[in-house]
């Protein structure tokens, strides 16, 4: 069984679209997935940011507090010292310090105060190294979320509308497949009919369920045989078979010219003269190029080109038209 080139291009076509989209499709989807990735990952940093941001601000508002409380515990011990030495001056005639120096130690030094001082200073100081420029990088990664955001939801639409394109694509290549198949069945049978002057003959897909991937399935019933597959025809019955395939095809979607390479030769005299008076019929429509060593199919034929060797080594090409031979001898 032979199909013509222009529908093996067509089928070749349609593969190669549909393996494209495949591959954009997993592209697209490997894409989506990358981005999702690096979203996740964005998030998780802007989360992460956040959060230590607001620690940060806590850290600071519990520090300034405690700054507040230092020093107004410091004012309030500056002017207790000062109401002290002046209530030491006026009531004893001592200064602070001579006064401490004639009483017991305290159960507070000066240098544990001093001790306490230095740690609050140093408190103070390390309020200093909080990040102040947290917000802005908070800001810089939320504008980079916000626009991660955007890109996936351009992709997710980009995709759904290729999810579309390529069900609308499977939609109508299964709609023409399915009434191409129609008409070539029908043709089929017709021409099947006239070769055989009888019989039957149908195109089946193997598998239904799954038309863009099945094959078909030539079943054929010649006159008074069973219905049977073509690969158990006989030789001459095959040909003929295929034949009326390939004529139905033709008969679909006409082409221009067709070649055909010594399709006779496993016909007999019955089969041949059916074979060569369809081709009476179809060469008005479609331009046939016949290679044969049969001379009632050369009979048929409009110009018959050959090739001799009338001298060793030495090839000639020769063409007769036989229509002007005929016009010569009526």
């Amino acid at each position: 069984m032979k199909v013509s080139a222009e529908a093996r291009e067509a089928t070749a076509a349609l593969d190669t679209r549909s393996k494209a989209r495949d591959e954009e499709k997993k592209t697209r989807q490997a894409d989506l997935v990358q981005k999702e990735s690096d979203l996740l990952r964005n998030r998780t940093e802007a989360e992460t940011l956040e959060k230590g941001l607001a620690d940060s601000r806590e850290e600071l508002e519990r520090k300034k507090e405690e700054r507040v409380k230092w020093e107004i515990a410091k004012a309030e011990i500056d002017r207790d010292m000062v109401n002290l030495e002046e209530s030491c001056w006026q009531e004893l005639k001592k200064t602070l310090h001579e006064v401490r120096n004639e009483k017991p130690e305290a159960e507070l030094s000066d240098a544990e105060i001093d001790e306490q001082l230095a740690e609050a200073e140093e408190d103070l100081q390390r309020i200093k190294t909080v990040n102040l420029m947290a917000e802005e990088e908070y800001v810089s990664h939320k504008e980079r979320y916000d626009f991660l955001v955007h890109e996936r939801d351009d992709l997710r639409q980009s995709i759904d509308a290729t999810q579309e394109a390529i069900r609308k694509i499977d939609e109508e290549s299964q709609t023409q497949f399915l009434t191409a198949l129609s008409e070539v069945n029908k043709n089929f049978q017709e021409i099947f009919t006239l070769l055989f002057k009888g019989g039957n003959a149908e195109i089946k897909l193997v598998d239904e369920a799954n038309m863009q991937e099945s094959g078909i399935e030539i079943i054929a019933q010649p006159p008074g045989k069973k219905v049977q597959n073509i690969h158990l025809l006989s030789g001459g019955e095959k040909s003929l078979t295929s034949l009326a395939f390939l004529f139905a095809l033709f008969r679909y979607k006409p082409t221009p010219f067709c070649i055909l390479d010594e399709v006779d030769a496993a016909l007999d005299d019955v089969n041949l003269t059916r074979f060569l008076d369809l081709m009476k019929e179809i060469k008005k429509e479609t331009q046939f190029i016949i290679i044969t060593h049969n001379y009632k199919t050369m009979e048929v034929a409009d110009y018959i080109y050959g090739t001799t060797m009338a001298e060793p080594n030495i090839t000639k090409l020769y063409s007769v038209k036989l229509e002007k031979q005929q016009e010569l001898i009526q």
